[in-house]
């Protein structure tokens, strides 16, 4: 092979790796458009991940704002009562995980990055309690469309999407399970449906920091302190006194030595120093 031909191969391989990595670029953007937490050098894996986040907290959503209140939850949510109480096996979860699952359906996105944006942030998307399992589904189809693209590996996008449905239902039916099985769990699901009807905000305010204890804050304080007894001490009687005398002094030591200095340069007794003539 001719010099010149290797270096047009060489060439153009470098422009195909190129235009490959921009595509690839473009992609992500579009992905981050939608999920701003993607990182930038994301890969397909993350943008799998992502689509199931934002179903699983979909469905823990859904069971805040509906499920909790249709099914028999006891008063006490302590693990021995959770677990006599036996909510998983309750006929009437069953039937909330199977309405929230009836809501999930992935498959080939038509949306643009704009319109997957719209819809997100768009008001009959969300309420207090978070996005719908609907919405929650078409992003998550939208991102896994992005996904595919940056698979190599994987090459009939119906089968791949029907994976990732059937891996997102476990997913969400898991988390659902999990609702019910675990005190703190069930006790936030319950909490966040009382604060949202009262029209309060689903999450409570966190908590304020305590003051700092220890010789740090402590010094601090007395600094602050003494702060204070100087501002105190300068607007006092005394100590617009003393101002007035340090004024004062002022005044007689620019009179004994500024006027000094306009006739002329003097000597240390006032005399002028003798001329070089």
């Amino acid at each position: 092979m001719r010099p010149v031909d290797e270096l047009r191969d060489r060439f153009q391989a470098a422009r195909r790796r190129a235009e490959i990595q921009a595509a690839r670029a473009a992609v992500v953007a579009e992905a981050r458009a939608v999920v701003p937490e993607l990182p930038r050098e994301a890969d397909a894996g993350h943008l799998e991940r992502a689509a199931r986040r934002l179903l699983r907290r979909a469905a823990q959503d859904e069971f805040a704002r509906e499920g909790i209140s249709r099914i028999p939850v006891p008063e006490v949510t302590g693990r021995a009562e959770l677990r006599r109480a036996d909510l998983a096996g309750d006929a009437a979860f069953h039937a909330v995980v199977e309405d929230v699952l009836s809501a999930v359906e992935i498959g080939t996105s038509p949306l643009e990055s704009d319109d997957a944006v719209a819809l997100r942030d768009a008001r009959a998307s969300s309420d207090a309690f978070g996005l719908s399992p609907e919405v929650a589904s078409d992003l998550a189809s939208y991102l896994l469309g992005r996904a595919f693209l940056l698979r190599d590996d994987e090459r009939d996008p119906d089968e791949y999407l029907g994976r990732q449905e059937a891996q997102i239902r476990e997913d969400m039916r898991a988390t659902l399970v999990r609702m019910v099985r675990v005190p703190l769990e069930l006790r936030t699901a319950r909490e966040r449906h009382d604060r949202v009807a009262s029209g309060l905000s689903p999450e409570p305010a966190p908590p304020r920091s305590a003051p700092e204890a220890g010789p740090s804050a402590l010094s601090r304080e007395a600094l602050s302190q003494r702060a204070r007894s100087a501002v105190d001490l300068a607007r006092a009687e005394a100590g617009r006194a003393a101002l007035g005398a340090l004024r004062s002094g002022a005044g007689r030591a620019y009179e004994r030595y500024g006027r000094r200095d306009e006739d002329g340069d003097r000597g240390p007794e006032g005399q002028r120093p003798p001329s070089s003539d």
